[in-house]
């Protein structure tokens, strides 16, 4: 809303009356026209042609005139539309804050004593004038003193000198090379020097010594997992996360995990950063064939969401801008932005680049298996997560205030760069190669799509050989049947058992006391489980007859056999209980180790002690019933898969004698076995037609993909027309087989077999007709994209795009130094903080561009500064009050020492895990869980990071928020300390160095080489042999005993007191402070 419009009246005004209480103009009142008025009415625009800039444009008015007069309150415009006495109020409800009664008062008080301003004021700049906006340009070198040029190690070094000698600040001396070197590691590769690398570069004397390392940890592949890390901060990188119980995906993507590994393996190629924003924001339209480069659109597909696609949009458009262009486009939503030059509409536009994008996952492999997801149904246990786009035509309009209900959808509008950029932009659609827009043209797809059916087929093969076994072998055992039979032959005995004896060739004793007396085998002893084991498997169906006699010890006297037995915790089992609170006969089974009781397996029978009882048990497949002393008690089928076993008797909780047990071989009944033969004769048809089926569909991939390869990838072939026939004719014969398959199948059932031979016929009439028209192998999609988004990227890595390089280098120098030159490195606006040193900045960011945006070469400049060399420490001695700089810089904003920082969360775990050489150097491949960052040893960057799910360790030390992190948090607090205390990583780390390290002559020098990457301090040394001195004599103190592992570690403490205070020192070390800082 603008002011009403008032016929314009000319006054002329003295801005020099002043009153001693009046509210102060400077200090009051221009403070609140900043704050609420100038969005509007300041440099950037001028609704109603008003401007508040100054005092003097203020009382002028705009097309509404005066808006007061000096000294009467009551005739002032200003007033009655800050209080709403004019009809309206400003600032409108929509677009800000009101101001409160005791600002309006302050107002108020300002007009009555006369509206007095300075007469110099002036106007705010053009905002287009703001640094981030104008044209990138490379400064010349400043001009130093003799003293500065010497310290100069190259071009970065003049522009801090420079700095520092206009402010006067004296800059810090060189750091020792064991800093420095301890420094640069844990910058470049995330992990800190061995003792080995330490001596090899304390010892090189050349003057090429700084450059050897540097080079050498550039081209380490380390590198790329460090500064993947970093840039994986910047842009958002979340591994999937949703509903983990139903496996579904709500945000992300599923394989997100190949995007990580394309920024590390970019980085570590040096790809240009240039390169990396195209193929992030495109690479569907720009290497759409390429399989090593399309992960890298997992960028965008990281911001899906899925229930609701324009929250997602928003993420996109406003985590691009401030990723790479370091502009904030939020608030643009709902109207044009209050500080930048940016409209609502240049927000919308710049949404339109990504409108007709989405997502997908293709196949890397036709043998990848599937998964279910709760809502999406079937998807790829493996694959590529990649973007395109999927509606080319898709309109985007404005919404009014941000509302995506109330879209403009009068004026659909076309994509577009913010004006204030400048530049070009050229859109024009994409062909798409067919490999694109058809996956499973890809070479691996094709190859294991044969190899799938080819697999099928081999499946098939071993049913059918199988089947027939099956059918040989039902058909002899009714032969046998039959026969016996005719014979009158008796059932076959399996074991039998009298008790007279012992028999050791028979039985097996695994606990209990068992003993033979008065012709019985006595169980005297009550404990758990007391069993005796056969030696040899009793497997199939047979008929169990034990005659036992419960004895009167013990509580339960639970007595029965376990069949199908494989050991303790795994068998299925029949007793009886004759407790004194009650009795029952009971089926129950044990798997892994747990027992499990199902409640139809349980009869209460009555049972008398000191009496004999005969079970007689029947196991028929998975049917079992038990008859005890002549009576049936229970009808049961067995929840659990037959296995085959041994056979055990047991007591448990009671003692008992066993009288004489038979197991006997169940013979199947004539009508079974010839039912078993029909089903094995109806299942080797079956695997029969389903052999030929596999043959014909392997036939049909083959020549459906031989026609597929000629027509969308050799398009001038004079054989695709031959190739298409065939495809179809072999496509057509597989539909045959597969209802004759389908027909052999239904033999059971009249009406499948009716609807079966339907089907049949109209397939074999199909195939009688001939055709060049067949089924594709895979789904296809558009065979063109918009070219919007490589249009984009193209416009945001222009060598001439004011922000996009000074972004990056923002990026790279703050995680070098502690601190950006920048300190909103996303916001590069108005609204965010002007550099420390502007023309560094510049030059940094045209040496990017110079080198083609490759990042190695500035890394190596940044680290083979003097700046970067110098110590952290004040130049003048530990005391900070003596030290100039330290009083005129205390925040070292001018760089005059280096900063010291703490390190990032994965440096603390992965570099506890590197001096002790446990840190694993696998490279790559799926998320791993969060829970097992603990006992798995791999790199921190490779376990799934989400807003939802972080690994512990690394949340106490401020790992990164996925949603947005474009510079980390930094924390000291307790329970960080408590985490190192207690960490299992850290506790074995410890214990391994110690142990490594314990025959060393000089154990303290060479525990702080592995550690810290230094030697002690003579101080240090002296305390810490004293330490163990005196540690190791307390441990000889009895009772002392060595605490065991604790919590997740998997090494104990020496019993050794010796080593023991040894491995005591070095986890002291690692909870030193200098080890968690970068010095």
């Amino acid at each position: 809303m603008t002011w009403h419009v008032f016929r314009n009246v000319a006054i002329v005004f003295t801005l020099t009356f002043s009153c001693a209480d009046a509210a102060d103009y400077l200090h009051d009142i221009k403070p609140l026209l900043q704050q609420k008025c100038y969005a509007c009415h300041g440099a950037l625009k001028q609704q109603g042609e008003l401007r508040v800039d100054t005092a003097a444009s203020l009382i002028e008015g705009g097309e509404s005139g005066l808006t007061l007069t000096a000294g009467d309150a009551s005739d002032s415009l200003l007033l009655d539309v800050l209080t709403g006495e004019a009809g309206f109020t400003m600032p409108p409800e929509d677009e800000g804050t009101k101001l409160t009664p005791a600002e309006i008062e302050l107002v108020r008080e300002w007009i009555k004593a006369g509206a007095s301003a300075p007469a110099d004021e002036q106007p705010e700049d053009d905002p287009l004038r703001w640094w981030s906006y104008r044209e990138l340009q490379r400064p010349d070198l400043p001009k130093l003193t003799e003293a500065d040029a010497d310290w100069c190690e190259n071009g970065i070094d003049h522009f801090i000198a420079a700095k520092r000698t206009e402010h006067q600040l004296p800059h810090a001396a060189a750091a020792t090379k064991s800093v420095w070197l301890r420094r640069v590691y844990l910058d470049l590769i995330g992990v800190p020097p061995t003792r080995a690398e330490q001596q090899r570069f304390l010892s090189d004397a050349s003057s090429s010594a700084y450059e050897t390392v540097v080079d050498d940890l550039l081209n380490r592949p380390a590198y790329g997992e460090r500064w993947g890390r970093h840039w994986m901060d910047v842009w958002r990188y979340s591994d999937w996360y949703g509903s983990r119980g139903g496996n579904e995906i709500r945000y992300s993507q599923r394989h997100i995990w190949r995007w990580r590994d394309w920024i590390v393996n970019s980085l570590n190629a040096d790809k240009g950063y240039d390169q990396m924003v195209r193929e992030m924001l495109a690479a569907d339209e720009i290497a759409g064939d390429d399989i090593d480069v399309l992960p890298a659109t997992g960028y965008l597909g990281r911001s899906w969401y899925k229930f609701d696609r324009d929250v997602w949009l928003f993420e996109t458009v406003e985590r691009t801008s401030e990723a790479f262009l370091g502009m904030t486009l939020r608030c643009c939503r709902c109207h044009d932005h209050k500080f930048d030059p940016v409209t609502q509409e240049e927000y919308y536009r710049f949404r339109a680049f990504f409108e007709p994008h989405d997502v997908r996952t293709d196949p890397i492999s036709a043998l990848t298996g599937t998964q279910k997801d709760t809502t999406q149904g079937d998807v790829l246990n493996d694959g590529i997560a990649l973007v395109y786009d999927k509606t080319p035509d898709a309109k985007t309009y404005r919404f009014e205030r941000g509302d995506s209900r109330y879209p403009d959808e009068t004026k659909p509008l076309e994509p577009g760069v913010p004006s204030a950029f400048g530049g070009t932009l050229q859109v024009h659609p994409v062909t798409l190669p067919a490999t694109a827009w058809y996956p499973l043209l890809k070479p691996s797809v094709r190859e294991t799509l044969i190899a799938k059916a080819q697999q099928q087929l081999s499946v098939a093969e071993q049913t059918l050989a199988k089947a027939v076994e099956q059918a040989a072998a039902a058909n002899e055992r009714l032969t046998r049947s039959e026969d016996a039979v005719k014979d009158n032959a008796s059932p076959a005995v399996l074991l039998h058992d009298d008790f007279s004896t012992a028999r050791p060739d028979v039985w097996q004793v695994l606990s209990g006391q068992w003993e033979y007396q008065d012709g019985a085998l006595l169980q005297s002893s009550v404990a758990s489980f007391a069993t005796l084991v056969s030696r040899i498997p009793i497997t199939g169906d047979f008929r169990v007859t034990l005659r036992y006699r419960p004895l009167v010890e013990g509580a339960l006297r639970s007595i029965g056999f376990s069949f199908d037995y494989l050991d303790q915790g795994n068998s299925q089992d029949v007793y009886t209980s004759t407790s004194d609170t009650g009795q029952s006969v009971q089926a129950f089974h044990r798997v892994g180790g747990k027992q499990v009781y199902p409640k139809p397996g349980i009869v209460d029978t009555p049972l008398v002690v000191n009496e004999e009882a005969t079970l007689d048990v029947t196991i028929t497949g998975s049917q079992l019933t038990i008859d005890l002393n002549g009576q049936r008690k229970l009808d049961y089928t067995m929840p659990e898969k037959r296995r085959d076993g041994k056979f055990a008797l047991w007591v448990h909780q009671g003692t008992a004698q066993f009288l004489e047990l038979t197991v006997n071989q169940q013979p199947d009944s004539i009508e079974t076995l010839q039912r078993r033969k029909q089903l094995t004769d109806q299942a080797l048809k079956v695997a029969q037609s389903q052999f030929k089926l596999a043959e014909g569909e392997l036939a049909s991939v083959a020549a459906r993909l031989a026609a597929d390869v000629e027509k969308y990838l050799h398009a001038e072939s004079p054989r695709i027309e031959q190739l298409a026939v065939m495809a179809a004719t072999a496509e057509k014969q597989a539909v045959v087989l597969r209802a004759e398959s389908e027909l052999v199948a239904a033999a059971d059932s009249d009406a499948a077999q009716t609807a079966a031979q339907a089907k049949l016929q109209q397939a074999q009439q199909s195939a009688e007709l001939s055709s060049n028209e067949y089924t594709p192998l895979g789904e296809q999609f558009p065979r063109s994209s918009t070219g919007r988004r490589s249009a984009l990227a193209d416009w945001i890595v222009n060598d001439r795009n004011p922000r996009t390089a000074r972004v990056a280098v923002n990026h790279i120098w703050g995680r070098h130094f502690g601190q950006p030159l920048v300190a909103t490195p996303e916001n590069f606006g108005l609204n965010g903080r002007q550099p420390t040193h502007p023309e560094l900045l510049d030059w940094l960011a045209t040496e990017l561009i110079a080198s083609n945006w490759k990042m190695k070469p500035l890394h190596r400049q940044l680290v083979l500064s003097a700046t970067y060399r110098m110590a952290s420490e004040s130049p003048t001695a530990a005391s900070k009050a003596g030290n100039p700089s330290t009083a005129a810089d205390p925040d070292n904003h001018f760089l005059w020492r280096m900063n010291s920082r703490r390190m990032e969360a994965e440096v603390v775990r992965d570099s506890t895990l590197s001096v002790a050489s446990r840190l694993d150097q696998a490279m790559g491949g799926p998320e791993l869980p969060e829970t097992d960052g603990e006992k798995n040893l791999r790199r921190s960057l490779y376990f799934r990071n989400t807003p939802n799910e972080k690994m512990l360790m690394l949340e106490v030390f401020d790992v990164a928020d996925p949603n947005a992190c474009y510079r980390r948090k930094e924390s000291i607090v307790p329970h960080q300390s408590l985490a190192m205390m207690n960490s299992g990583i850290v506790l074995d780390s410890a214990r391994t160095l110690a142990t490594e390290l314990a025959d060393e002559d000089d154990f303290v020098t060479a525990a702080f080489a592995a550690v810290l990457a230094r030697s002690p301090t003579t101080e240090e040394a002296v305390r810490c042999q004293t330490f163990l001195r005196q540690h190791a004599e307390l441990l000889q103190q009895t009772p002392r005993q060595p605490f065991p592992a604790g919590g997740s570690a998997t090494q104990s403490a020496a019993t050794d007191s010796v080593l023991r205070a040894k491995q005591n020192l070095v986890h002291v070390l690692l909870l030193h402070n200098d080890f968690v800082t970068i010095r």
